[in-house]
């Protein structure tokens, strides 16, 4: 019986070990990921395959936003032999009609219907808002990150769409899909070893709720004339900076007009820019 005890106390002991080792390890991280993504130059947000040309100007930017369905991995592995950091994209908020294979796997509790019970359909993207409190969205979504961004080798995964909790949900609605994007994003980390998540939009959910594993957010549309002399744009600009501050997080922008003016002032504030004159449509490799 006294062999038996100190076997189990033995493996307790061990368990409590390689707990610790696999905290400090996921701790280790996240700390060398916000290193990495605060030296962060220059970065670019592309949707599309790769082609060879693409393949070799992707490993000389120090981050890239890619479509894991889309880009090829031998441009994802290249890339990141040559020290760029590799984000999968991954619709938060919305599912996306053209990914067939897990559109098909949805059911009727993942849609987000409003009180008259409708569902709201984005024609220009051809999706539909999602409901992040279904549990079952939440596990089909895990299921996406396994299969796009960690088994294909991924730096980390960017949430798009997050900001369609405060932008389309009447307010009485919000903090419940709030904390359901937290307990989404707590699964990742918590599943995937501390993989590093990113989001697009969604500043109050950062700030209230995110923020601390959010490794950097998305302003898209940081272009002067629309931001640059608005009270409400240069105030967030203040608490993204107090958030990077607190968090770590970093703030990557996007302008869509006026390059100069807008690089000028992300760069007043330390936030990373990139420049889509296309939009926010990121087909085209610029």
């Amino acid at each position: 019986m006294r062999k038996l005890l100190l076997t189990i106390t033995t493996i307790i002991a061990s368990l409590g070990i390689w707990l610790l080792i696999s905290s400090n390890q996921a701790a280790k991280s996240t700390t060398s990921i916000q290193a990495k993504l605060a030296d962060v130059k220059d970065y670019k947000y592309y949707l599309d395959a790769g082609n060879d040309k693409i393949g070799k100007e992707m490993a000389k930017i120090d981050l890239v936003i890619v479509e894991p369905i889309e880009m090829q991995q031998k441009y994802i592995d290249y890339a990141q032999k040559n020290g760029t950091l590799i984000y999968g994209y991954i619709n938060a908020m919305e599912a996306d009609k053209w990914n067939s294979e897990l559109y098909s796997q949805l059911k009727e509790e993942d849609f987000y219907k409003d009180e008259h019970g409708e569902k709201m359909y984005f024609s220009e993207w051809d999706s539909y808002l999602m409901d992040m409190t279904s549990q079952h969205y939440q596990e089909l979504l895990l299921e996406e990150i396994q299969k796009q961004i960690v088994q294909k080798g991924l730096d980390g995964v960017f949430l798009d769409t997050v900001g369609n909790i405060n932008s389309y949900l009447p307010e009485n609605e919000q903090e419940a899909q709030n904390k359901a994007m937290l307990s989404f994003i707590k699964a990742i980390k918590q599943q995937y070893n501390g993989l590093s998540v990113a989001q697009n939009w969604g500043f109050q959910t950062l700030a209230d709720y995110t923020a601390p594993y959010v490794d950097f957010i998305m302003w898209e549309n940081f272009s002067y004339d629309v931001v640059g002399e608005d009270e409400w744009s240069l105030d967030m600009m203040e608490q993204l900076v107090q958030i990077r501050e607190k968090s770590g997080t970093q703030i990557m922008t996007i302008g869509f007009e006026d390059e100069e003016k807008s690089r000028t002032l992300a760069e007043k504030y330390q936030f990373k820019f990139f420049y889509s004159p296309a939009g926010s449509y990121y087909n085209t490799w610029q």
